[in-house]
């Protein structure tokens, strides 16, 4: 969704304001000057403005002349340091529902980011993109995240636990280098930030996993991203979806009836968020899969029509060309 101001959640700042101290920096002058309430490092879900900290990353990378600072950064942040869904990370579960988690609730952390998770027959892979135009996001602040999330999972599932690939925007030599240093993985250039695993990985169980702990942190989240996506009209578009998919998939005009806009704006306002008609059907789709095929009584049929397929082949293509498989592969895997 874009903001007039796009905001960011704190959850580097813990960590970055150790690493300076520790160097001997005035922190709260700092802090200060790039428009941060200093108050605000107590607090890892305090929404601040994304450029004021793009412009403090740029001076603490060169106060500490750490061309791989947000990888630096990981190393001093713990679960806390995601706030809530740092806890429901550390919940447990599988690699994949970890992942997946990181894409339901990012909304939380960031408004200028937008997460997904892709998965074909022989890899999953967790995308980091700019949710838009209007503000580039700090790559120390997207290698913090997938940074410490290789910690996390290393120290969870196993500490020889490595992508098969990173993918970076447009960087120097360095900072490649210690990105192939830190994920122990090729890295190669393109135009976002991603982490790729070899798909036989994504069942693997975090040590110690607690399913109740998870699903009772995963309601608060959902509720709290209820709270904030309350004003996306996606976000409303998607609700109205679940309901109206299993008599048939809608038309966009329908739609715009429904919320009283004309189509055409209906399409303005889903650009605006960076969506068209057609992604967001998908979009939806796909949570409602992940939700019910799981289900053991729910059938391939039931599901093929509850998300407004015409028939089961139609389905399965559609699921095919998501998750590379077809969807008995994919539950009889899970």
């Amino acid at each position: 969704m874009v903001t007039q101001t796009q905001q960011t959640a704190g959850i580097f700042l813990r960590p970055l304001v150790q690493m300076l101290r520790h160097h001997g920096v005035d922190t709260d002058s700092l802090l200060r000057d790039y428009q941060v309430d200093p108050a605000s490092v107590a607090d890892p879900e305090t929404r601040i403005d994304a450029q004021s900290t793009s412009r403090l990353l740029d001076h603490a990378e060169q106060l500490l002349g750490d061309p791989s600072l947000g990888i630096s950064m990981a190393r001093h942040s713990e679960y806390s340091t995601f706030g809530g869904l740092g806890l429901a990370l550390a919940a447990g579960g599988s690699l994949r529902s970890v992942l997946n988690r990181i894409v339901r609730f990012h909304r939380l952390i960031s408004d200028v980011v937008v997460s997904s998770l892709s998965e074909d027959a022989h890899s999953l892979t967790l995308h980091l993109r700019p949710a838009n135009d209007a503000h580039a996001p700090h790559p120390q602040a997207l290698l913090f995240v997938l940074a410490s999330i290789m910690g996390m999972l290393r120290y969870r599932i196993r500490r020889d636990l490595n992508p098969v690939e990173v993918t970076t925007p447009p960087v120097n030599d360095v900072f490649c280098r210690a990105l192939s240093r830190y994920f122990r993985a090729p890295v190669r250039q393109c135009d976002h930030f991603s982490l790729r695993f070899d798909r036989q990985a994504a069942d693997a169980l975090l040590e110690a996993s607690d399913p109740q702990l998870a699903a009772m942190l995963d309601a608060t989240l959902t509720q709290r991203l209820a709270e904030v996506e309350r004003g996306s009209l996606a976000m409303q578009l998607s609700i109205w979806l679940e309901e109206r998919l299993p008599e048939g998939e809608p038309p966009l005009a329908e739609a715009a009836e429904r919320f009283h806009v004309s189509a055409r704006s209906l399409q303005r306002r889903l650009r605006d968020e960076d969506l068209t008609w057609q992604q967001l059907l998908e979009k939806t789709r796909r949570l409602l899969v992940e939700r019910h095929l799981r289900a053991p009584n729910m059938s391939i049929t039931q599901l093929a029509f509850l998300l407004g397929f015409s028939d089961v082949s139609s389905f399965s293509r559609a699921f095919k060309k998501w998750y590379g498989v077809s969807p008995k592969q994919y539950r009889d895997e899970a």
